[in-house]
């Protein structure tokens, strides 16, 4: 009589979790809820608990011609680690603003491209590109000597920006006078309010806007604009902060870039899907039926289950460690020192 193999699959961790959690059928905890308790579980906590080898993989993009920054999707890649490579050749991985722009400073560029009569309110004018997105500044002062600001939003826009004002609440004209009262702040103060007014191209360095009627440069005065203009190159060199890779230099080709990443697991979309190695399927069901005991918040069943949990993330993490048996810590005296960027640091292209 053929016997049965071991079963990993979605219905055996739903009915593992309805014996680890008395569960016996659909009045006591639903298919769904089991469900979301399994995913939850699987791509909120399991991945971001412990890290394996078969989580990692390599997250390629493409440049560009004049685009610096690259939105990545973190719900699915969990994070970024060196080594990065630009078509194969090693380049600098940062993950600190300070230390990418210690290297790559954004210098500006001032000029004064227009001036004020008091009247006109239309502008255009070129200032030699290409330059870097959101480090377009122009600024000036209009008739009534309020200040003008425009900077531009990244995407080629430029917004005319207004602070909200400093107020309190009570008014401070309040009568008796109540001392320590006057700091209810109900208006956002300092908080920018972003008109979109004109468009900047930055690359051929064409900037044009057209101000409120009220906003018309007081004449005899000039408008001031701060760009960071750059020079293309071959990137070497990658920076991931805020959800986003900045390169540098600036491409002016396609260029193919490599990094290293963890993935975060695909849920479970099918009865008969099993996770990425069957072995986890017992932690997954354990840390699943963990969820829901908090949720009935039965502390005594939780504590039922943590050893059960712990020995099977045990089993977990010893294939990690197999795996990383003979593997030495890289140090300065056995890794290689590629030259960053191409031959001895000089990017190509």
């Amino acid at each position: 009589m053929p016997v049965a193999p071991a079963d990993s699959t979605l219905v055996a961790i739903r009915k593992k979790i309805r014996r680890l959690t008395a569960s016996s059928g659909e009045s006591f905890l639903t298919t769904a809820d089991i469900d979301q308790y399994i995913n939850t579980y699987y791509s909120q906590d399991f991945p971001y608990s412990i890290k394996l080898d078969q989580m990692r993989s390599v997250y390629t993009f493409f440049t560009e011609p004049y685009r610096d920054r690259y939105p990545l999707d973190v719900n699915y890649n969990q994070g970024m680690r060196a080594p990065m490579y630009v078509e194969g050749i090693q380049g600098s991985f940062y993950k600190d603003r300070q230390q990418f722009y210690a290297v790559w400073p954004r210098f500006p560029t001032k000029s004064n491209p227009a001036s004020g009569d008091g009247v006109n309110v239309t502008f255009a004018f070129n200032i030699p590109g290409p330059f870097l997105s959101r480090e377009v500044v122009i600024g000036g002062v209009d008739v009534n000597g309020n200040p003008i600001s425009i900077n531009d939003n990244g995407s080629g826009r430029l917004n005319l920006l207004t602070p909200n004002p400093q107020t309190s609440y009570p008014a401070q004209s309040t009568n008796p006078a109540l001392p320590g009262m006057y700091n209810q702040n109900l208006d956002n103060p300092g908080l920018n309010n972003p008109v979109d007014i004109g468009s900047v191209d930055y690359v051929t360095g064409d900037i044009a806007f057209v101000l409120p009627s009220s906003m018309a440069p007081a004449s005899g005065t000039q408008l001031t604009a701060c760009v960071s203009q750059y020079q293309t190159g071959r990137p070497y060199s990658l920076l991931f902060w805020n959800n986003e890779l900045t390169v540098r230099p600036v491409p002016k080709l396609i260029h193919k870039i490599e990094i290293e990443t963890y993935l975060t697991p695909v849920q479970f979309l099918e009865t008969t899907d099993s996770p990425i190695l069957n072995q986890w399927w017992q932690l997954i069901a354990i840390g699943a039926a963990i969820k829901v005991l908090e949720d009935r918040q039965d502390m005594e069943g939780i504590s039922n289950l943590v050893p059960l949990f712990d020995r099977q993330e045990a089993l977990v993490l010893e294939r990690q460690a197999v795996e990383e048996i003979f593997t030495p810590n890289l140090t300065l005296f056995n890794s290689a020192s590629p030259a960053v960027g191409g031959i001895n640091g000089i990017g190509f292209f």
